[in-house]
């Protein structure tokens, strides 16, 4: 497994998610939903946000690495001679969190749970085996439940527990009557939950045998661990508002579902043999589908498939390293983002070519055709680009690109499995049409590159993807001119910034999934060396974990942005299988020719 930087342990239970730092403390947990309230919010204030830790009362070292293929995290604690083993999980099934632990010395166990992202401060009531957390406005509540030696210190949300072996639960309710904490059981009983909890995770997933199976591994746990398992929605993130950049204003809401960030994921799933997975998430986007309008009413929606209303930002909390502000929810939910209808159909295409499920494709035609139909109506428009620009909308050649390939993935399926000659030709032509603009745009550009878009005559990543989805050959001129000029000024020892600036200011980091684009970039050339170099470069940059967040400082291999991302582990699950497909000449998948 990777040494990288230290950072944070990654849980799930496929409802919700929870963060633990370096040290054992538990920093970041909504209930009951990924996209919930954080009852333990110190990620984003030191001082306001809850928490829960169980900490010697002397100088400690600390060591961290999962239960192989699991997401259950066990930390260390060398103190002095004695070592302290902790294991913290989510159970699957419940809205708690559990910490296992083996101490040959007391610890003193703080849990200090806030509402609200920290805005209440929790009511208690001490029980013999815990204590009651309730919200002071509402009904929302925690039970603390502690099994093992224990006693109450004279702090209000103190304990000291051990020595010996010592559970601790923390369960969320919707309501917070007179009852007692609900009971552990035996230690029977609680092995069997951490058992059968393990069991889930360690599903075999792939016959994946590459020089990177741990960190491959480790991606797909965590793209399975952002997946919500009521309806298969992939989200794009297990966090809000973790910046970018460190003091600056670039922080925000990434606990929802984007069209394009889990087509993505859904294709990572696929690639990894997973094609459950791929459909489940395809069935919860068409089944967001607007007949009536524009078929996705937002770029983006809430696990439970309902849009975002808004942005709000959190004034009392002072941010993740003093980054403000804290943003819940996201604006760009109202933003006309036209890559998304082909994203996703790129994954029914590579879902149907991988399957042969041609059942699928009939049933869900209907909401093909929607978003085929919006796609050759709407194209020609100026949109805020799959970068999210706010107030900067042009003609982006990416967003052009994913019309192109909607409509080319009609024209495929209309023909291929549904035998609708009419609807074939026409939205083959307007492919056509997208194609011919598309390379008249170059044209009168007057630069020997493609461009970000019209008003935008400078380069970005996203431009990597052409000849990946099949609209020009990874050997045209036009491209490789495109190659040199993105290796000349995005890439910073073998990482890529996404660009370099916007109408927020510089861009500070290499975008972690643009590397592995530039790796699949090489591999398509037939270059597997500077593939494979691109490739090692990326994985150095995970945490000691294997985990990625959204970018990565190159220099110290320091995440900044929302963590863990689904993006950068899709990356590494969909480039390493492509890897391991071309070295055993199997079959890509590819639009072209048209």
């Amino acid at each position: 497994m990777t040494k990288g930087t230290t950072y944070y342990g990654f849980l799930s239970n496929t409802y919700t998610a929870a963060l633990v730092d370096s040290g054992g403390t538990l920093v970041w947990l909504p209930f009951p939903r990924f996209d919930g309230d954080a009852v333990f919010c110190r990620l984003l204030d030191e001082t306001h946000g809850g928490f829960l830790n169980t900490l010697p009362t002397t100088d400690f070292t600390t060591e961290q690495q999962y239960v192989p293929q699991t997401h259950t995290l066990q930390t260390l604690y060398q103190v002095g001679e004695n070592t302290v083993t902790i294991r913290d999980f989510l159970p699957i099934g419940t809205t708690s969190f559990w910490r296992r632990l083996t101490t040959p010395i007391p610890l003193i166990l703080t849990c200090r749970p806030t509402f609200g992202f920290g805005y209440a401060i929790a009511s208690y009531e001490i029980t013999d085996t815990g204590a009651r957390f309730a919200h002071p406005n509402g009904r929302e509540g925690l039970y603390l439940t502690i099994m093992g030696s224990h006693k109450k210190s004279s702090h209000r949300d103190q304990w000291e527990i051990g020595p010996g072996p010592v559970t601790i639960t923390v369960t969320y309710v919707t309501h917070v009557g007179n009852e007692l904490p609900p009971a552990l059981g035996t230690d029977d009983q609680a092995d069997k939950v951490e058992r059968v909890t393990n069991q889930f995770w360690a599903q075999p997933m792939t016959p994946y045998q590459g020089p990177y199976s741990d960190l491959y591994n480790r991606s797909l746990l965590t793209i399975r661990g952002l997946t919500y398992r009521i309806n298969g929605a992939l989200l794009a993130a297990a966090t809000t508002s973790l910046p970018e950049i460190v003091g600056h204003s670039r922080q925000w809401d990434y606990r929802f579902v984007w069209v394009r960030d889990g087509a993505y994921g859904a294709e990572a799933l696929l690639m990894a043999g997973d094609s459950v997975g791929c459909r489940r998430f395809l069935e919860f986007m068409f089944n967001t589908i607007d007949l009536v309008d524009k078929p996705f009413s937002a770029p983006f929606y809430q696990v439970d498939g309902t849009r975002i209303e808004g942005e709000r930002e959190l004034l009392w909390l002072a941010g993740h390293k003093n980054s403000r502000p804290v943003r819940v929810g996201n604006a760009a939910t109202d933003q006309l983002q036209l890559d998304i209808e082909g994203d996703l159909l790129w994954v029914v295409y590579a879902y149907w070519e991988e399957s042969q499920d041609s059942t699928f494709v009939r049933d869900y035609w209907w909401a093909i055709t929607a978003l085929v139909d919006w796609v050759q109506e709407n194209w020609q428009q100026p949109d805020a680009s799959l970068w999210e620009f706010r107030g900067d909308q042009d003609y982006y050649l990416h967003s052009q690109l994913m019309c192109w390939v909607a409509l080319r993935v009609g024209a495929v399926l209309a023909h291929e499995v549904m035998n609708l000659s009419a609807n074939a030709d026409r939205w083959q032509a307007a492919a056509e049409d997208v194609k011919r603009t598309i390379w008249h745009r170059q044209t009168h550009s007057g630069l020997p590159y493609f461009s970000q878009g019209v008003g935008h005559p400078v380069v970005d990543a996203a431009l990597l993807l052409m000849p990946l989805y099949g609209l020009v050959s990874v050997h045209d001129t036009t491209f490789q001119a495109t190659l040199h000029k993105i290796e000349e000024s995005l890439v910073v020892d073998n990482t890529v910034m996404r660009y370099h600036k916007d109408n927020m200011g510089d861009v500070a980091y290499p975008f972690t999934l643009a590397g592995f684009w530039l790796a699949r970039v090489y591999l398509r050339m037939g270059e597997p060396e500077r593939a494979e170099t691109v490739i090692a470069r990326q994985l150095a940059l995970t945490t000691s974990l294997g985990l990625f967040a959204e970018h990565v400082d190159p220099v110290n291999g320091v995440p900044h942005g929302n963590f863990p991302q689904l993006f950068p582990h899709a990356g590494v699950v969909t480039t390493l299988s492509e890897s391991q497909r071309l070295k055993r000449k199997g079959h890509l998948w590819t639009l072209s020719p048209d």
